[in-house]
């Protein structure tokens, strides 16, 4: 072999050593991962969520109309701008001599994304903060969202129900939510605005809408309801909390 041939072979394995080491360097190097966001943001996964709206009761006197003013001036407009991206939502009514006091809660199951969205938007809504500073409301409680404890559908259902009722209850309570909404809207609307954005006033509408639509439950929740969800069920009658049966 010429000098010129040696040369040119050595070359050769000079240069494919060349790449297949770099080939090597370039596999073991490691992957960078992109830098990691707050912990709430981490998962896509949906859960329940909830808004809790906490209220005194002043001399044992619950002010059921405080319900209706948070439900149609702060979150009825959340649920107008969010609904594709909760899958579904109720509302909580609760009152009793207790930590917890007064309280109207919103829960709805979206992702952790959504509901830091939806918290945001309560806590930077005008009126939260006008309600809050005039002893309307005394607290906003909100869920944590570094974990998501419920993301199972029947997780916030009774756990003494059978899988079946827990599953499928979300969604009659998110019907009957949206029905008492729609109802409190349609009073308010019947009613007139409020005189002006005061406490006082504001409190006064919501209570007179709060009698009506009370009215109209007592006088015609009878059958608009209770007998029409019996016929859901083919008219078999149930077992009433008096132990007893009973149809409507």
């Amino acid at each position: 072999m010429n000098d010129f041939n040696k040369y040119t072979l050595l070359l050769c394995v000079f240069i494919l050593c060349s790449t297949i080491g770099c080939s090597a360097r370039m596999l073991a190097s490691p992957v960078v991962s992109p830098p990691s966001g707050p912990p709430q943001l981490q998962s896509a996964e949906e859960g329940w969520w909830a808004v809790r709206f906490r209220m005194d009761r002043p001399d044992n006197e619950t002010r059921w109309e405080k319900d209706l003013l948070l439900a149609h001036r702060i979150v009825a407009p959340i649920i107008a701008e969010e609904e594709e991206n909760i899958g579904l939502w109720r509302f909580h009514r609760r009152s009793n001599n207790d930590a917890a006091s007064h309280q109207f809660s919103f829960i709805f199951y979206s992702t952790a994304v959504t509901a830091d969205r939806i918290y945001r938007r309560v806590m930077d809504d005008a009126l939260v903060t006008q309600l809050l500073h005039q002893g309307v409301v005394q607290r906003v409680v909100t869920d944590a969202l570094d974990r998501n404890e419920r993301p199972a559908v029947g997780d916030t259902s009774d756990p003494s129900w059978s899988p079946v009722m827990r599953n499928a209850w979300p969604h009659y309570i998110m019907g009957v939510s949206r029905m008492w909404l729609a109802m409190v809207d349609q009073v308010s609307r019947e009613n007139g605005a409020p005189e002006s954005t005061l406490e006082t006033d504001l409190l006064a509408h919501y209570q007179r809408v709060n009698a009506e639509v009370t009215r109209i439950w007592q006088q015609e929740g009878y059958h608009a309801l209770l007998h029409h969800l019996n016929a859901i069920y083919g008219y078999e009658p149930m077992v009433y909390w008096e132990k007893r049966w009973k149809s409507f």
